[in-house]
């Protein structure tokens, strides 16, 4: 047993020993060729636009010499072979980005692999008025490379591409709570713009800022919520005061003030409750218990 192990051993050395051989040709048309000149062969073609041509050069090193220093290397330039070519696009090279990424984690070009990964979301990033799944995932991708190669050129540039993914974002968000303004969904267009000012203020151009808070400060108003709406009239005024919405603005925000709207409101809420025969019980004060009825009802 002890001798068959032995052997099982010396069997696994030797192996290993020639997976560490480095590949320097490769066969190509019946003859070898030097694994450097083919790998030069495809990145003239890449470098060319003749990405289909570059694809076929790095395949021959993928296939044939696994060994050899060119085979990370031509891994990436299908990659990019794919990224580049109109006729495969981002779809078809992210799959071979990430497996690079998994293969070679610490190789020297794996901090450009992590940035492509992003390109390939962030080139997919739809319009405005479109689902925005992809501006979310090229923001992840460029984040971790980011965090696992902050030193790298790679990760200046990825800041640019963060901060457009946030604008686009910032964009959606307005566009959609425009839309619910426009369609008198107030609830849903306060909830859209209330979240924007939340998150993605600072990604607003000054147009946007300024409709942003005029439309959430008319749907706060649409909804009688004239405290909040009285708010952002007074943000508007203020940091822009050349606005359109100035006359507008100013003269709900005098009704507001002067307490007619709410007494409206107050006298509107009384009498539907009046015609409806509706009751409504006073909140009882912090500590304060229920008076029992004498006659115990």
């Amino acid at each position: 047993m002890r001798r068959l192990l032995l052997v099982s051993l010396a069997l696994l050395l030797v192996m290993g020993g020639c997976r560490k051989k480095v590949d320097s040709k490769l066969w190509n048309g019946g003859k070898e060729v030097p694994v450097a000149q083919v790998y030069q062969k495809g990145l003239t073609y890449l470098s060319d636009g003749k990405y289909a041509k570059a694809r076929q050069y790095f395949q021959l090193i993928i296939d044939n010499a696994a060994n050899s220093k060119e085979f990370s290397k031509a891994k990436l330039g299908i990659a990019d072979a794919e990224f580049f070519d109109l006729e495969r696009g981002a779809g078809d090279a992210l799959a071979d980005y990430e497996s690079f990424l998994v293969y070679f984690p610490r190789n020297e070009d794996a901090p450009y692999a992590q940035y492509m990964v992003g390109m390939c979301y962030y080139s997919q990033i739809s319009t405005p008025d479109r689902d925005q799944s992809f501006s979310h995932q090229a923001i992840e991708a460029f984040e971790k490379l980011r965090q696992k190669y902050p030193l790298s050129p790679y990760s200046k540039l990825s800041e640019e591409k963060i901060k457009a993914c946030w604008q686009r974002l910032a964009e959606h968000e307005f566009d959609v709570g425009v839309f619910y303004y426009k369609a008198r969904s107030y609830l849903a267009s306060s909830g859209r713009f209330e979240y924007l000012l939340d998150h993605y203020l600072s990604y607003l151009n000054d147009q946007e800022k300024e409709e942003t808070y005029y439309y959430y400060g008319r749907s706060q108003f649409e909804m009688t919520r004239y405290d909040k709406a009285a708010r952002y009239y007074r943000l508007l005024l203020k940091e822009f005061p050349k606005t359109l919405y100035h006359d507008q603005v100013s003269a709900e925000l005098a009704d507001i003030e002067s307490g007619k709207l709410e007494k409206e409101k107050k006298e509107k809420i009384d009498k539907f409750l009046k015609e409806h025969n509706i009751k409504i019980k006073p909140n009882k004060k912090p500590g304060e218990t229920e008076k029992k009825d004498p006659a115990g009802k």
